[in-house]
């Protein structure tokens, strides 16, 4: 089933920024009167017609009559009580549902923002993927998560950082996240450097990406340093090498002048021995990465996995321990290298446990 706005009614942030002008101004004049209503859309993100306060009734009753502002609405606010993260729950027009989280920082907040509903991938340590596929997002719902998660900032905010790294991949969602790629720069003021797409690996998105109208900071979930390793933990990618993605990231960091950020999540009796930090050593010297340790977040199923060698493990997260020896056997070697322990772990908003459920367990947007 695909996204569908309200009968009739022209869902304006699926518009492109120049179709966008030309549909309000064959409705609307002067053209400070339009400046207006896309300040009230996108900077302070008015999801009905009549927030907009300022403009005459009976032109906002003409653009309700014709438009759709909101795409999305929130079902469930969870926060962590570990860390003041906030999980949220959005359902779409057509019932599906979606999760988005707000990340605290301590200079800026983030926000983990969704591309798909569901994800075609199926990494065996994610827990959307579990979900199946059900649809790509469309432009105006990738759009209104930011516009979301913004509301709730305190009017003296620092400008949040933007991930897409929630359910989904990106890449395979090219043609509306570019769009709302340009919509975050043009009408919101997103800087590039403020916004991080992470992919699976696709090497020819990778390049697309490199060449769209748009500069923003690229993350690649390689999470193995041998490519038998990486096709057991992502087995639908088994075909893209290693060193092929590599090859792409760095070109990517060519054309952008921006390091890629390799996230590599780590995983207990998986690939955390000292012949995955060699591999991983020898993947990454002198290359203009930055590494991004992830200890793996548990989801509501036990995993088991095959491995080369003959090899069996459950999936199950590595102690802190284990974590500073891996990240010790990389130093000084690997510059650049960070561990990040997810936030929202516990509301299941970490990295890998966005998973499609309502409390209870039911399956969001089931059919």
């Amino acid at each position: 089933m695909n996204a569908s706005p309200p009968a009739g009614r022209i869902p304006l942030k699926r518009l492109a920024p120049e179709a966008l002008e030309d549909w309000l101004a064959a409705r609307v004049e002067p053209a400070w009167r339009r400046r207006a209503v896309k300040q009230w859309i996108f900077a302070r993100g008015a999801f009905a017609w009549d927030a907009m306060s300022d403009l005459p009734r009976g032109l906002r009753e003409a653009l309700a009559a014709e438009a759709s502002l909101v795409s999305l609405a929130p079902v469930l606010a969870t926060p962590s009580a570990q860390d003041g993260s906030v999980k949220h729950l959005l359902r779409l027009a057509d019932g599906e549902t979606i999760e988005a989280v707000h990340m605290q920082g301590e200079r800026h907040p983030t926000f983990c923002i969704s591309s798909q509903v569901g994800c075609p991938l199926d990494c065996v340590f994610c827990e959307t993927g579990r979900m199946g596929f059900r649809r790509n997002l469309e432009q105006d719902e990738i759009l209104d998560q930011v516009l979301f998660l913004q509301q709730a900032l305190p009017p003296d905010s620092a400008r949040p950082n933007l991930v897409f790294m929630g359910m989904g991949e990106p890449l395979l969602n090219f043609g509306p996240l570019v769009g709302a790629l340009r919509l975050l720069g043009e009408t919101l003021g997103y800087g590039g450097r403020r916004i991080t797409v992470s992919t699976a690996g696709l090497p020819g998105r990778i390049a697309e990406l490199a060449a769209a109208p748009v500069k923003v900071g690229l993350a690649l979930s390689l999470n193995a340093a041998d490519d038998a390793t990486r096709a057991a933990l992502m087995p639908a990618l088994h075909k893209h090498r290693i060193a092929d993605l590599l090859a792409a990231c760095a070109d990517y960091a060519r054309r952008t002048e921006r390091r890629v950020t390799l996230e590599y999540v780590l995983i207990a009796g998986v690939n955390d021995r000292d012949e995955d930090a060699a591999n991983l050593r020898a993947l990454t010297r002198r290359r203009p990465f930055k590494l991004n340790i992830i200890p793996y977040n548990p989801g509501a199923t036990r995993v088991r996995v095959a491995l080369p060698g003959a090899r069996q493990a459950e999936l199950a997260r590595p102690t802190p321990e284990q974590v500073e020896r891996f990240v010790g056997r990389l130093v000084p070697g690997v510059p650049g290298v960070t561990v990040r322990w997810s936030q929202g772990v516990d509301v299941g908003g970490g990295c890998g446990q966005l998973r499609g459920l309502q409390s209870g367990g039911r399956a969001r947007g089931s059919r």
